[in-house]
């Protein structure tokens, strides 16, 4: 078992992307390796190239104190379970709790709404389109990224609005909802 850790002067950071460094321990709590993040910059490829080093590294569980809602859909879609700590809680608690059910973030909802991404108008707000040189890359996975298997599992295709009042079936774009 791989556990990613976004870590800022040897604790968990505050903020998933906005960490100095990623740290990936073994099942035995031990420190395996760890990268710069790629997602400092805080663009929209940065972000996609930060998902890859998580995917790459074979990563099983990602301990986050925040996380913003996009961030946390694509690794959820990805087969990645988030468990949520505190940045005041030590690396071994943390290690030791990502077993702990109720500490896991499952629905990208429970992750942060993102302002900026809506202030720019979304990932093509900016007058390029979702995967051309143009936008900012942020539109969804590259084709290889994630298993199709994933992306259409019944319990995620079909998920119901209950919650807020509306019993139909969810479509997404991109990780919201949207009226078809």
């Amino acid at each position: 078992m791989i556990v990613a850790m976004p870590m800022s002067r040897g604790r968990l950071a505050a903020h998933f992307t906005k960490a100095q460094r990623i740290g990936f321990f073994n099942e035995y709590h031990q420190l395996i390796t760890s990268f710069d993040n790629p997602a400092i910059e805080g663009n929209c490829r940065a972000k996609a190239e930060l998902l890859r080093l998580i995917q790459a590294q074979k990563t099983d569980i990602v301990i986050v104190q925040h996380i913003g809602e996009r961030m946390l859909g694509k690794l959820l879609a990805a087969g990645i379970s988030v468990s949520q700590g505190d940045k005041e809680e030590s690396i071994e608690v943390l290690l030791s709790q990502t077993k702990v059910l109720e500490r896991r973030l499952v629905d990208a909802s429970m992750g942060r709404a993102s302002l900026n991404h809506a202030k720019k108008g979304g990932c093509c707000g900016s007058g390029g389109s979702c995967g051309s040189a143009g936008g900012c890359g942020c539109g969804g996975f590259e084709a290889d990224s994630v298993p199709p298997s994933v992306l259409l599992q019944p319990s995620v295709l079909n998920k119901s609005m209950s919650h807020q009042g509306v019993d139909a079936p969810v479509a997404y774009g991109g990780f919201r909802p949207f009226k078809g």
